[in-house]
């Protein structure tokens, strides 16, 4: 063993100051230094060391409360882990070492043999902890192999369901003489990782004892396809890696779920306002469904929670490992369809393109009968809450300098509530789903948004800067997604047009999506209901598919699509007006659009689809179609993913006609529809008629709410039970077609139903029970939403509303 104490090295250093030994110390002044109370030395983790490598050592020393201690000695020491027998390594005292020895000048590293050396740093009689160093021959190669510990061998497969254990080993390699030779036990621990975190956990011999360290106990983790590496930490930061070694954590192949904790069964359950309902998810994947045949659900599935209404009823957390969640219902009525998927790049990890996985009907593990989707109807037992709508104008007309006021509506005596200032024109305006605060208004200078619950709502620019429109997000707000987070905006001023995706749940940048053909803008998008797709239709006849976790693709779909919606489970997108002549619905697949449209089918519409509902119960999809509203049939059968595949199973769409109703209004253009309540009911306001239209779906029935004066809408929001529709409305024109001017407006409060059916006050009944016209209050009841216009400012009149989630 080659070691010395401090008090010869100090005086070695004095007498020899610069000459070279295998351990060395370092004289400095010490003046005014505190007491040592520890030292650190780096790198202080095990390194390993080509024979004739160097490495820089360095070494700190603090006193008791932490601070450096500067001007002490610092000597560093090498022993041999060879008991009796020379260390392969030597330092000098500025804290370089040899794999070997040093020239007397400190500057040539002979190299030495193979070994292990123990480094440590001392000052004023404290030493560091010890680093170890494994000196070894050069690595040519590192390989991964799996290896049976004693006993009997377990039964092996093609992947490994969760929770499931097992080793592997990596050989390290050096070509001497000509000839691969097996160094392994000269280089030290290894070092293990994955290409995809999540899929796979890792334990060495620090926590199990029985491994080598050259060997690693893997225990699967999340349902994805990884690789797994072995790797030697070298000098300075420089790792050999083995070749990739390939490992499946079993992935998901079904999910079925159940009502849990309700006396209610089957796929569909009615809750008062303010309540709740857990599901149960049962999460069964490849290996157990093919190999063991017991379809055993999974422990711990890492499940995306989703909900189609998210103002009706919304889960919490919308992700987790447990099998089960429960989603709340809000204080807004009507129907919503909540389920459960395996969404990359939490679930299913490292698949390519991505493979989700949603929830379908099937037999759970008990032999209960399982839901891809459960169906919810929220009601209350008092009257319906009383909403409030936000109303804006788009008479600016982008004039420079022109601002405009929007402002809360409320039935009652004083229905004018908040009133604030938009510094821009706004040509678009929608609610956050998932919060009751946040309004986000388009307009051809840039993103805005407003928190309407604040004190003092104010409203706040994506960029204080109207230019460029890639960091102002300038366009029409087109889709917001169900967790609230992501904002879809179509930019029709900037050439070529563009397609932003603005995240107000995080800090990263917006995404700038740029569309490909001359004159193309975005027309309609829709989220998946667990957000991993965004489907984009454009006027040129493309469908653009984004993802965070596959590239952007388009489809040509040869003439312009007019409507983008998802399925109850997400497994499926519906398209209106695709494919040629545009009259039809036809099914894109969510997991990969791409796939040739045989098994996902379409049906022919009567007229060209202009809006597309599917209704909460899953089984039906209501369509607008002037001048007719359509009701289709919609089955869907997934297929399981089986053991060793890795590519998309899109599901079966079965279409049928039910009914087609002719409204008797003409070839009517809408301006606003909803399918409200939980699905029994179909809200529509068009041009030029001044009513709102109620279209009963289970009877095929179409009755009207005349608008007081005989008023042309120009804009509507209706609550999510359909019990109070706001419009937007002109009630007076001057001059004569087609050069007619609006000279009075205001914001109707319609309801819908009788006293009885819709339990709101005997004094109120079915109608359109208030007219709200625009007057500002602090500004003398000025009546005019535009400022900064001069004295002839013409009079700019509420021609945007929407009514904000409670």
């Amino acid at each position: 063993m080659q070691r010395c104490g401090s008090d010869f090295l100090f005086t070695l250093a004095i007498t020899f100051v610069l000459a070279l030994t295998g351990c060395l110390g370092k004289s400095t002044s010490n003046a005014g230094a505190g007491g040592v109370t520890s030292v650190a030395l780096s790198p202080s983790y095990g390194i390993s060391m080509d024979i004739g490598g160097t490495q820089v050592f360095s070494a700190s020393a603090k006193d008791a409360l932490g601070h450096a201690v500067l001007g002490v000695d610092i000597q560093f020491i090498v022993e041999s882990g060879t008991p009796n027998g020379a260390a392969p390594l030597s330092v000098t005292s500025n804290g370089s070492a040899c794999a070997g020895t040093w020239d007397p000048t400190g500057t040539m590293c002979t190299p030495g043999t193979p070994g292990i050396a123990y480094v440590r740093a001392v000052s004023r009689g404290v030493s560091s902890p010890q680093t170890t160093v494994y000196v070894h021959q050069p690595i040519d190669s590192i390989q991964i192999s799996s290896f049976i510990p004693s006993g009997p061998p377990p039964q092996q497969y093609d992947c490994f369901p969760q929770g499931q254990t097992w080793d592997y080993q990596a050989t390290a390699y050096s070509l001497i003489g000509g000839k691969s030779v097996d160094i392994t036990s000269t280089v030290g621990p290894m070092n293990w990782s994955s290409s995809n975190a999540g899929v796979v956990n890792f334990a060495t011999e620090t926590t199990v004892p029985t491994l080598q360290p050259n060997q690693v106990q893997t225990t699967a983790k999340a349902p994805g396809i990884t690789q797994l590496f072995a790797s030697v930490s070298g000098t300075n930061g420089s790792v050999t890696s083995s070749s990739p070694y390939p490992y499946t954590t079993c992935l998901i192949q079904s999910i079925h779920l159940q009502i849990g904790g309700q006396s209610q069964g089957g796929n569909s359950i009615t809750l008062n306002n303010g309540g709740g309902v857990s599901i149960t998810a049962s999460a069964v994947d490849t290996l157990y469904h093919t190999a063991l045949g017991d379809n055993a659900a999974l422990a711990s599935p890492p499940l995306t929670w989703s909900t189609s209404n998210p103002e009706v009823i919304a889960f919490t957390n919308t992700t987790n490992t447990n099998g089960n969640n429960s989603a709340s219902a809000r204080s807004n009525l009507g129907g919503a369809t909540i389920t459960a998927s395996c969404t990359p790049p939490t679930c299913n990890i490292g698949v390519f393109p991505s493979l989700p996985i949603y929830a379908s009907d099937g037999l759970l593990p008990n032999g209960s009968m399982g839901y891809s989707a459960i169906s919810v109807d929220v009601t209350s037992t008092s009257k319906p809450p009383t909403y409030t709508a936000w109303a804006a104008t788009t008479g600016c007309q982008n004039a420079p300098g022109c601002s405009s006021a929007m402002f809360a509506v409320t039935p009652g005596a004083t229905p004018i509530g908040a009133i604030v200032i938009l510094p821009r024109t706004p040509n678009s305006m929608m609610f956050n789903h998932q919060s009751s605060a946040r309004v986000y208004l388009g307009s051809n200078q840039g993103l805005m948004y407003v928190d309407v619950t604040a004190a003092s709502p104010t409203v706040a620019e994506v960029s204080n800067l109207s230019t460029p429109c890639n960091v102002s997000l300038c366009g029409q707000v087109l889709a917001i997604s169900n967790d609230g987070k992501l904002v879809v905006v179509s930019d029709t001023v900037s050439t070529p047009s563009q397609v932003y995706i603005y995240n107000a749940g995080g800090s990263s940048a917006p995404v700038d999506l740029i569309l490909s053909n001359s004159g193309e803008t975005a027309t309609a998008a829709a989220f998946s209901p667990d957000q991993l797709k965004l489907f984009i239709l454009t006027n040129k006849g493309n469908l653009y598919i984004y993802s965070t976790v596959d590239a952007l693709t388009s489809i040509s779909t040869v003439i312009p699509g007019t409507d983008v919606k998802f399925s109850a489970d997400g497994s499926f997108a519906f398209l209106g007006g695709i494919p040629a002549p545009g009259t039809s619905i036809s099914g894109f697949a969510t997991c990969n659009p791409q796939l040739p449209q045989g098994n996902l089918g379409f049906v022919t519409t009567p007229g060209t689809p202009i809006q597309i509902f599917p209704s909460p119960d899953g089984q039906h999809v209501i369509v607008i179609d002037p001048p007719s509203i359509d009701i289709f049939t919609a089955t869907d059968t997934q297929n399981d993913l089986m053991d060793g595949q890795f590519a998309c199973n899109a599901p079966t769409v079965t279409f049928s006609t039910v009914q087609s109703v002719n409204l008797g209004q003409g070839d009517f253009t809408p301006i606003y529809s909803q399918l409200v309540n939980d699905g029994a009911e179909v809200i529509l306001v068009a041009q030029n008629v001044p009513a709102v239209l109620l279209f009963n779906v289970s009877n095929g029935t179409t009755t009207s709410v005349p608008l007081v004066g005989g008023s042309n809408p120009l804009s509507a929001s209706a609550s999510t039970d359909g019990s109070q529709v706001y419009i937007a409305a002109c009630d007076q024109y001057t001059g004569t077609p087609p050069k007619q001017v609006c000279a009075a407006g205001s914001v109707h409060i319609v309801n819908t139903c009788a006293a009885l059916a819709c339990n709101v006050p005997p004094t109120l009944g079915q109608g359109d029970f208030q007219q709200v016209p625009f007057v500002n209050v602090n500004e003398a009841n000025n009546p005019n939403m535009c400022n900064d216009q001069g004295t002839n400012a013409p009079l700019c009149l509420p021609d945007l509303v929407a009514i904000r989630p409670q």
